[in-house]
């Protein structure tokens, strides 16, 4: 299983529910995503370094499901809209062992 993982900062006149809404859209529309987290930083501030306002964590049966995800139409219509209401965003992806119930 692939573990895919977007952190990000709202830009500061963009709407952050906005943003929550525009994302919570594509799992509903683009087949491959087995699971789709998505939350607010609650946590206080710490010497840790800058946070990210928001994470969004999904997993994948493999990279190749991922990169479906990635490329589908809807997806870049989305990213295209989303962009500029981003200050700064940062994505992290990475296979699961198998004893974390990932299935290969």
């Amino acid at each position: 299983m692939v573990r895919h993982i977007f952190l990000w900062k709202t830009a500061p006149n963009a709407d952050p529910n906005e943003v929550v809404r525009l994302l919570n859209e594509l799992p509903k529309r683009i087949p491959g995503c087995r699971s789709w987290t998505l939350g607010k930083h609650q946590g206080p501030p710490g010497a840790s370094g800058d946070l990210w306002d928001y994470g969004l964590v999904s997993d994948f049966d493999s990279f190749a499901d991922l990169q479906r995800y990635s490329d589908h139409p809807f997806h870049m219509e989305v990213v295209n809209k989303l962009l500029p209401m981003f200050a700064a965003r940062a994505v992290c992806d990475f296979e699961l062992p198998d004893s974390a119930g990932g299935k290969r």
